[in-house]
């Protein structure tokens, strides 16, 4: 089974491109989607990010309220290396676990498996796989995105440079999709880049 990595910057298009994926056949993993877990009261990481951010960051019923925690952490630079640092070792363990999984392979009927990492190359994760894929869009797509998810344009600002910037990321990837369009454009694109990462087109990483 290919093992193959997808990353990109925020409001491009990388759960998108994942859900196009997994109607191809793809076993499909969100790292976030995992992290929003791993997060939920009565984790060892829970424990551990409320210890570090205080009892401030948790709503009335007592979970992380995930805008207070974005709202702290992307205020300041260290605080988001702190979050990084407690929540980056627990979910590359859950997907390296879900990888191994035998269930994973066999609801990989393309042959393959996605693994969504936003922070692929800021965490230094980005070696061991078959090939990358960088979902990318201008940044004045990425703003109107968040604006439309309400967001203020600072909010919005200060995400996407929180995070390297998505040319960097698309050099450093073996393929990368140009998600400015239609969901048809995108959807497209995927398919191609599947192809030939089953074919084995990309160099070796």
């Amino acid at each position: 089974m290919l093992r193959f990595a997808v990353t990109g910057g925020i409001a491009c298009g990388k759960t998108l491109a994942g859900e196009y994926l997994a109607a191809d056949g793809v076993a499909v993993f969100d790292a976030d989607v995992a992290a929003r877990d791993l997060m939920q009261p009565g984790t060892a990481v829970f424990a551990e990010v409320v210890r570090a951010f205080g009892r401030g960051i948790l709503d009335p019923e007592g979970r992380i309220d995930r805008s207070a925690l974005g709202a702290r952490v992307f205020a300041t630079p260290r605080d988001l290396a702190t979050l990084n640092r407690l929540v980056h070792p627990a979910t590359r363990r859950a997907w390296e676990a879900w990888l191994a999984a035998p269930e994973t392979a066999r609801v990989a009927t393309a042959g393959a498996a996605a693994v969504i990492v936003p922070l692929l190359f800021e965490g230094g994760m980005s070696s061991g796989w078959d090939a990358v894929v960088c979902v990318a869009a201008a940044e004045r797509v990425q703003v109107e995105r968040l604006l439309a998810r309400g967001m203020t344009g600072d909010e919005a600002r200060a995400r996407i440079r929180a995070q390297a910037p998505v040319e960097m990321k698309a050099t450093l990837s073996d393929y990368v999709l140009v998600n400015e369009g239609t969901r048809a454009t995108l959807r497209e694109q995927t398919r191609r880049v599947l192809e030939r990462i089953l074919e084995g087109k990309h160099g070796d990483r």
